[in-house]
């Protein structure tokens, strides 16, 4: 494979809302290997980011402005939605889900399921095999453990959450739509748009697997998190709730809210994610988070370390024997 033939790179700039894409050449030595890995598994784009200066963004087809989805990588938006509306008083984390879902408040179970419960996996809930995603069928959902006993990967808390993020903003005369508040509020202001939402039948944003995202908006979106909200000298999310985004839980150390965590090398597998992060051939630090979407897309944040890194899959392509480990080896080798 011609890899100069197949990338274009960029240079340094600083990932703002106003900087502006640099001009495309030809790459250079640091980054090539690992853009080069990423672009012989499907890969579109790839871009590293440390301490809010892009050393690297690389593209299969130039396209810097093309929204690409990023499967369940769209779960950190739900850490961002939460973290947004807890900055402005509108959620707390350790707040039961009856307190906005009335109809939960007699349930024995359903009624101790807390918004940390719905985020970080550890509800309960499952839609299983229903096809249904809608706010009805979760709602209707039993409980499968208690709350914070077994972690479940599942799309049922997202929507769930996604209503509950409805309600708190028409009470609040705040609007009635989860997305279009997040983007007015945070994502606009960092830059990460134009970014796009799948919904689901009822027409609610659907923050499980629903964002079509460009690669530097997905990037700015991590380092957001990795800064704790902090954006410009400006408190944009709380930053309570995204370290708790960054942390595991009692059911499933190796998972937070939206992020798959390095914390402990294992070699059993974790549930819902294909990876072999947790590998001992891998190089990852115990503080690096990742988001993980379909067929290889990735987001890496390593907040001890300062770098955001982030991958993006052509329509259509297929990971193969995509390696996080043999990834991160090629690209801490040239941090």
């Amino acid at each position: 494979m011609n890899r100069r033939a197949l990338l274009s790179a960029a240079g340094c700039s600083v990932l703002t809302a106003s900087a502006t894409p640099v001009a495309w050449a030809q790459p250079s030595g640091r980054f090539a290997a690992a853009a080069a890995y990423s672009a012989e598994h499907g890969g579109a784009g790839f871009m590293v980011v440390r301490h809010g200066i892009v050393l690297a963004e690389f593209y299969t087809d130039g396209r810097a402005e093309t929204r690409r989805p990023v499967g369940e990588g769209a779960r950190i938006f739900a850490s961002l939605l939460a973290a947004t509306m807890a900055d402005n008083g509108l959620v707390s984390l350790d707040e039961p889900v009856a307190m906005t879902l009335g109809e939960w408040g007699l349930h024995p179970v359903k009624s101790t399921i807390t918004i940390r419960a719905l985020l970080n996996g550890t509800s309960g809930l499952s839609f299983g095999r229903n096809r249904e995603r809608t706010f009805a069928a979760a709602a209707m959902l039993e409980p499968e453990h208690a709350p914070g006993v077994r972690f479940i990967p599942d799309a049922a808390s997202y929507v769930l959450f996604a209503e509950i993020a409805r309600r708190r903003l028409v009470s609040r005369g705040r609007g009635d739509d989860p997305a279009r508040y997040l983007t007015a509020q945070t994502l606009q202001t960092i830059g990460c748009v134009p970014i796009g939402w799948a919904r689901t039948p009822d027409g609610a944003a659907r923050f499980d697997d629903g964002v079509q995202v460009t690669l530097r908006g997905w990037a700015q979106a991590g380092e957001l998190i990795r800064r704790e909200g902090v954006w410009r000298a400006q408190q944009l999310a709380d930053p309570d709730v995204l370290r708790e985004a960054l942390r595991g839980s009692f059911a499933e150390a190796r998972a937070g809210m939206g992020f798959w965590l390095a914390a402990i090398a294992r070699s059993r597998e974790v549930p819902g994610v294909e990876s072999d992060l947790w590998r001992a051939r891998s190089p990852a630090p115990p503080t690096l988070a990742m988001a993980a979407g379909s067929d290889g897309q990735r987001l890496y944040i390593s907040p001890t370390e300062g770098f955001v890194a982030v991958r993006q899959t052509r329509p259509g392509a297929r990971a193969g024997d995509w390696s996080d480990a043999d990834f991160l080896t090629l690209l801490y080798r040239d941090l």
